[in-house]
Order: C-alpha cells, then structure tokens, then sequence
C-alpha cells in the first residue's frame, strides 16, 4: 500500500508545529480498520518521522533517514517486522539525487525487502514527486531513478510507489499521460515497469478525482488484485460504509490510500 499523509506530524500545513498534528489517533485507526494485511506500507509527506512510527509501531518497523530540514517531507517505508526485515542497497535508504534541486524536500526512498531469516527478494522505492503543472520536472525524477536501477547487475524485482503526482493529459496539455511516460522512463533499463493501479483515483471525488499515487511494478511480479478506498472514487458506491470525502481531508489527510496483492517468485 502507499498513502500520502499531508504534512504529517504537524497539523496538514507547511508551517504549523509538532503541537498543532491533531490527526494522529485518526490516522491510527483508519490504518488498522483499513490497510489491516498490508505487509508494506509506503508514506509519503512525513515531516516528523516519529509521530509516523507511533501509530504503527505495534505491528510495523520502519526505514528512517534524515531530512534535509526542519520542513522535510520524508518517504518512510515501514514493514511487518514479524514477517521481514530490510536492508540498504548502500549506505542509507534514500536516493538523493531525485530531489531535483528541492532542498533535499523529496528524494526517493530506497530499500531491500527480506525474508525475517531469509534473502532479500525484493526491492521497494518509495518517491513524492514534484507537484504542480511540472510534468518534465516529474519525468526527469523518474530518469534519475531509473538511472540508479541500472547500476545494479541483479536488479531485484522492483516496486517503485508513493506520490507521483502524475497529471493526465487534460492537466498538462502534453501528448500523453504522466503515467505513461513514466512506465516509459522506468522501462529503459532491463526489465519493463507497469502502474498496476493506474485506474484507482486517489486525490479529490467524483469529477475532480486523479489518480496521483502508484503502484509500479515489474514484469516479474505478479498482481492479484488492486483496490483504492471509496473517499476518492469518481463515483463513489454509497452502499459501502466510507469517511466521505470532505470529512476525510479535514480530519486525515487528502489522499487516499491504493493497495496492490502482488506475489513476488523467490
């Protein structure tokens, strides 16, 4: 799963204080009600890396790496520590260079998923991309991801997820879909990427639903089954017990969440 916590740890809003995050109890409990087998989940926006391991630490450990700033929206991977445990691929779990010039605010987090008393079986790159109408900016983040997958002589099956904030071509007025070109960009190297998720809209309701958070995988892994969660729907199925989109982003966050059941060979 991945979910975009929106300034969390203070409050949803770029300049308030760790005493202003009101959320916390919400959040907790909307990941248990909701993301209940997620054996992985990626967070992005997570400025203070601590209030995040509060509400999971009862079933999850976490990759943790230090922002650039006081402002940093980290990329946390956090797992089920009583099925896995990770490992770097180098000397930390970030990928720096993606943060384009952004103050360290948005680099790709990077990290190898294991068996708890086993190999490593596969990789997970956690990225928030540039937001706004900067699809070449975005598409050069992706570039330089799929510059340090290429590096690697066994690539390991790969899932790249988080906020793309990938912009149809309605948005930007450019002949394709961000999505597309990022598939395009990632598949440049050895092994072909694919957004199994690019259907599920994760930003906004019914007419002004996007779909900003992905789920891009390889080739080489196997997808059950994907699912979003009804807040975001274009048309929501009212029949389902939901947080309606409105109360959701006043007191959770502004996007919701995207899972995919995947089955990785090892």
């Amino acid at each position: 799963s991945t979910l975009n916590l929106k300034w969390f740890g203070i409050g949803g809003f770029m300049w308030n204080t760790p005493e202003m995050e009101f959320r916390s109890e919400n959040i907790k409990k909307f990941i248990d009600q909701t993301l209940p087998d997620s054996d992985v989940i990626v967070f992005t926006e997570v400025v203070e890396s601590d209030a995040l391991i509060e509400i999971v630490k009862h079933r999850m450990d976490c990759a943790i790496y230090e922002g650039a700033w006081s402002r940093h929206q980290h990329v946390i991977t956090c797992y089920d520590r009583n099925k896995f445990r990770i490992e770097k691929y180098d000397s930390d779990f970030i990928i720096e260079e993606v943060d384009l010039g952004s103050g360290g605010l948005r680099p790709a987090a990077q990290s190898k998923l294991c068996h708890i008393n086993g190999k490593c079986f596969l990789q997970i790159i956690g990225v928030h991309l540039a937001a706004g109408r900067k699809s070449e900016k975005r598409l050069e983040q992706v570039k330089l991801i799929n510059a340090d997958l290429v590096r690697h002589q066994d690539l390991l099956p790969t899932v790249v997820t988080g906020d793309f904030n990938s912009y149809s071509t309605t948005q930007s007025g450019l002949p394709e879909d961000d999505i597309d070109m990022f598939e395009d960009a990632l598949s440049a190297g050895t092994k072909r990427f694919e957004s199994v998720t690019r259907h599920i809209t994760t930003y906004g309701s019914g007419d002004w639903a996007k779909a900003y958070d992905h789920i891009v995988t390889t080739s080489d892994i196997r997808t059950l089954r994907t699912w979003g969660y009804e807040a975001c729907e274009k048309k929501p199925d009212l029949s389902k017990t939901f947080i309606p989109w409105g109360s959701f982003r006043r007191h959770y966050t502004d996007h919701c969440p995207v899972t995919a059941d995947i089955i990785v060979e090892d």
